[in-house]
């Protein structure tokens, strides 16, 4: 018997072991489980009808890697992967669930028939091929909703922050202008109030972080500014702040052009930010931006160790970064910071359809390129 026919034949027994192993697994114990066996019987009917259609060797390919053909509409497996998210299932469960219904179908074939036929061979492999193409699409769909929930957590988390650091700031300020206060107590009002911008900073980072990742991108607004003046105000800035280090700035040609003032701001002030915590303490900072014909570029270059060629793969995703790390680096009290600034640098320089790069050698430090075009696409109807 031909496994499409055996499937549709005993589709009822294949579900039935298939569902008594899911029943061990703890979150079902209050599923819906007659909705479940219906998730699991769709995607063997699919499997079932796609045993019997024509198809190409690219075609078994492309299965085999879960890169089969989508539509529009959820698949039964992108289904079955919500409701395994809602029962609280962990990734590692619902592959286990796939590999239940593997083995359930092959296992109960092999009893009823003799696999010897080149028929038998090529059912069982486009099974298979089936099989993988409809764990993708749920483990795809499993990832997408987790990663949309925990990026939705850290934007309303970054939001919420928000309100009681600006009470804060308000009120390192309102000391700092009281002008009968003692000096050790003016010097405490203006750590407080350095600490605030910077903790503000970090919450900034993060809610781009999360909202970009929410969306189409970091938003941006563009309007003619001329970006020395914004470059010259962040370099007088985190002058003030970091008095002890020495930071050089430099101009060629002109900067003039269609950007968001604003969100270039964070781009400087985050790349010098992150020269001043990397670089050697006795070194100075340069900071250079040239206007070309059709782009402005922006480099910032300190001296420091040189960067390894596989962290400089991963130096503007905070997630891949944090990954690599050894264990014993993974741990709070051994983390500086989640790198959130680099990443929220490559997402404003891409919304201006600029590129971000960066080199390291033992010559010329470590040097950051941001290349921002003159010409940028205008907003789209409906944009903030």
């Amino acid at each position: 018997m031909r496994l499409s026919a055996f499937i549709l034949r005993n589709l009822e027994e294949i579900l039935q072991e298939w569902e008594d192993f899911a029943a061990t697994i703890e979150p079902l114990a209050n599923a819906n489980k007659n909705e479940l066996r219906d998730h699991a019987a769709a995607v063997l009917k699919i499997i079932a009808a796609d045993l019997v259609t024509v198809q190409s060797d690219d075609e078994s390919i492309a299965k085999s890697r879960g890169l089969g053909p989508q539509g529009n509409a959820d698949t039964a497996a992108e289904t079955h992967a919500a409701d395994r998210v809602a029962s609280g299932f962990t990734s590692e469960q619902v592959m286990a669930e796939f590999r239940a219904l593997r083995s359930s179908v092959l296992r109960l074939w092999a009893k009823q028939v003799d696999i010897t036929t080149a028929d038998d061979i090529r059912d069982m492999i486009r099974f298979n091929e089936a099989i993988d193409q409809a764990q993708s699409e749920s483990m795809a769909r499993y990832a997408k909703m987790l990663r949309e929930a925990q990026n939705l957590f850290l934007a309303i988390l970054g939001h919420d922050v928000r309100s009681p650091l600006g009470a804060i700031s308000m009120g390192a300020q309102v000391l700092l202008q009281d002008t009968t206060l003692p000096s050790k107590a003016l010097k405490v009002g203006l750590r407080i109030l350095n600490s605030s911008k910077r903790m503000d900073a970090i919450v900034r980072d993060l809610l781009d972080f999360s909202t970009s990742h929410l969306g189409d991108g970091i938003p941006v607004d563009p309007h003619r500014v001329d970006l020395s003046l914004i470059c010259q105000n962040v370099v007088e800035e985190a002058r003030t702040f970091h008095p002890e280090r020495k930071i050089e700035l430099e101009f060629e040609g002109d900067a003039i052009g269609a950007w968001d003032g604003a969100r270039m701001a964070q781009v400087f002030s985050n790349l010098i930010s992150n020269a001043i915590q990397h670089g050697k303490p006795d070194s100075s900072i340069k900071v250079l931006m040239r206007g070309l014909p059709d782009a402005v570029v922006y480099e910032v270059k300190n001296q420091a160790d040189p960067i390894q060629p596989a962290k400089l793969r991963t130096l503007f995703d905070p997630v891949k970064r944090f990954a690599i790390r050894p264990a014993g680096e993974r741990a709070i009290s051994q983390t500086q910071n989640l790198g959130l600034g680099l990443y929220v640098v490559k997402e404003i320089v891409a919304a201006h359809d600029g590129k971000v790069s960066v080199t390291s050698n033992d010559s010329d430090g470590v040097v950051f390129s941001a290349r921002l075009p003159r010409v940028v696409p205008h907003r789209r109807a409906g944009d903030n």
